[in-house]
């Protein structure tokens, strides 16, 4: 094992809009803990997600691929148990490796047309099917490298797993406080929200703190990778007391709402549909996700509530690790899966809609003596990144699958993941690394095919056979008004950044396995 290895601690959320954090600019939402971090390190301004769902998005961190080089395209993919994951690379490098939380590498779902109890519980650890007929009651370890787990699947209502384990066992009267139905006060008709009954400290918030904070009391003297997933602030929109009346619906600003009636008509048919008449896809329901002003204020009052009980408990350990003079070896990165529309255009959580508050994310690093204090970065940076950065820090090279014993140089000009380490923009030496960054979207329930590309100043979605896509001018309109897909005005651009969008998906196709002889 190398010597003065440092520690890794990961604070991920679920769903969470860029801007709904006072570093990023929130001046309703009280965020302190959070906060600290990046006052005491570095924010990047402008990071993406590779997928705007939470499978293919959470195989990314996993593994450095792209979602078409990890194969989980879209939810309710099984990311394979062949993929070399960073978890596992930083365990033989001698790293204690531990997941407090929500993973989602492997469906909460069972297989169409299956019945739980006809499967391999191991083979789908995290199905709600599998944990409710009594199959699991502990979760198997190691999973995709993580030696110990603590384990939360599903949202609000819908938890399982570890988790509900413990309530039921210590709580049995409490557990049926979770649902809608019992909410504190009555429902307002807003979309899958409410006000939690659940007392705070019950909450999976509190308990994914809890249980992060004993995994550092018991394990903090040997090098960790310690992943604290919270599952919120991820709909259903439902804190406890005191968080849910914490945000009054009438101070909370409201979302880039609809400029006028033709905006959506502008933008290709699904978004249209999904607005005036609901949609299934693969991160929303079926209800229309129009809805009047108070019922938006409402959910962003209670979305709002969700993230500061996170934001408490993030305080809770960061004074864990002060306690046990832990802050200075450890590496603490927040980050979210991907972002949440929360009203934006007048629509409502995830799915093949690019708007920045789904495809960017939050996303703050801090390591005392080793990365500058207070530092904002706008260079462009995805999820990509994340892998190769965290085993630069650790002093690992990239793992790699079938390369030759002797690698010829000229053989292996091309990185095995296509992300970028960020230590030089950590660090300050630089401020930029890229020009672009690719968004892919598979989404089976309508027969779509996206992929976008971001560059400094624009952003263009093109979809499979379709004569329609999107075209913004962030710089001019950064609120994503106008769609300039048919400006005549913009036609070279399009015509340049459809150029782009080739190039970087060539650059960041898999080359592994690599060739091991000339022919």
């Amino acid at each position: 094992m190398k010597k003065n290895l440092p520690n890794f601690l990961f604070f991920v959320t679920d769903q969470h809009h860029p801007d709904c954090l006072g570093c990023y600019g929130n001046k309703v939402l009280k965020t302190l803990n959070i906060d600290r971090i990046a006052q005491n390190g570095v924010r990047f301004e402008r990071a993406y997600v590779n997928n705007p769902l939470c499978m293919p998005s959470r195989s990314t961190l996993f593994t450095g691929k792209t979602p078409r080089g990890h194969h989980v395209r879209t939810n309710g993919i099984s990311l394979s148990w062949d993929e070399k994951t960073l978890p596992e690379v930083l365990g033989r490098l001698g790293y204690r490796t531990h997941s407090v939380g929500k993973i989602h590498l492997r469906p909460f779902g069972i297989p169409l047309g299956y019945k739980a109890k006809a499967l391999d519980p191991k083979e789908f650890p995290e199905s709600r099917d599998i944990w409710h007929t009594g199959m699991l009651s502990k979760f198997p370890e190691p999973y995709f490298g993580l030696q110990t787990i603590n384990y939360i699947g599903g949202h609000g209502d819908y938890v399982y797993g570890d988790y509900f384990i413990d309530l039921n066992k210590k709580h049995p009267s409490k557990s049926k406080l979770l649902n809608s139905k019992s909410s504190l006060r009555p429902l307002s008709g807003a979309q899958e929200s409410w006000k939690s009954a659940i007392p705070e400290e019950l909450h999976i918030s509190t308990w994914v703190g809890d249980r992060t904070i004993e995994f550092l009391e018991k394990e903090g003297d040997k090098p960790f990778f310690l992943w604290c997933s919270f599952p919120d602030p991820h709909h259903p929109f439902c804190p406890p007391a005191p968080w849910c009346d914490m945000y009054k619906p009438e101070k909370i600003p409201l979302p880039n709402m609809l400029e006028n009636a033709e905006e959506l008509n502008m933008m290709p048919p699904h978004f249209q549909i999904a607005h005036k008449k609901g949609l299934m896809t693969a991160g929303t329901t079926t209800r229309p996700t129009k809805m009047s002003e108070e019922e938006i204020r409402e959910i962003r009052s209670h979305y709002y509530g969700m993230i500061g009980l996170i934001d408490k408990n993030i305080g809770r350990i960061l004074h864990t690790l002060d306690k046990m003079n832990l802050t200075k070896s450890t590496v603490v990165v927040f980050l979210a899966d991907h972002g949440e529309l929360l009203g934006d255009h007048g629509l409502c959580f995830k799915g093949p809609f690019h708007y920045e508050g789904l495809v960017r994310v939050p996303f703050i690093w801090q390591w005392s003596d080793h990365f500058p204090k207070n530092r904002v970065v706008h260079g462009l940076v995805s999820l990509l990144d994340f892998v190769p950065t965290i085993l630069e820090i650790a002093g690992s090279s990239i793992p790699e699958v079938s390369a030759p014993p002797k690698p010829i140089k000229s053989w292996m000009s091309w990185a095995s993941i296509p992300g970028k380490s960020l230590v030089p923009l950590l660090s300050g030496e630089k401020d930029n690394l890229q020009s672009s960054v690719l968004i892919e979207n598979d989404e089976d329930y309508l027969g779509l095919r996206l992929r976008t590309i971001v560059t400094d100043r624009y952003k263009l979605t093109i979809y499979q056979n379709k004569e329609y896509g999107e075209l913004f001018d962030l710089q001019e309109d950064p609120a994503e008004y106008r769609n300039l897909w048919d400006s005549p005005a913009y036609r070279k651009v399009r015509k340049d950044l459809v150029w782009q969008l080739l190039h970087k998906l060539v650059e960041t196709d898999n080359p592994l396995p690599r060739r091991i002889c000339h022919a």
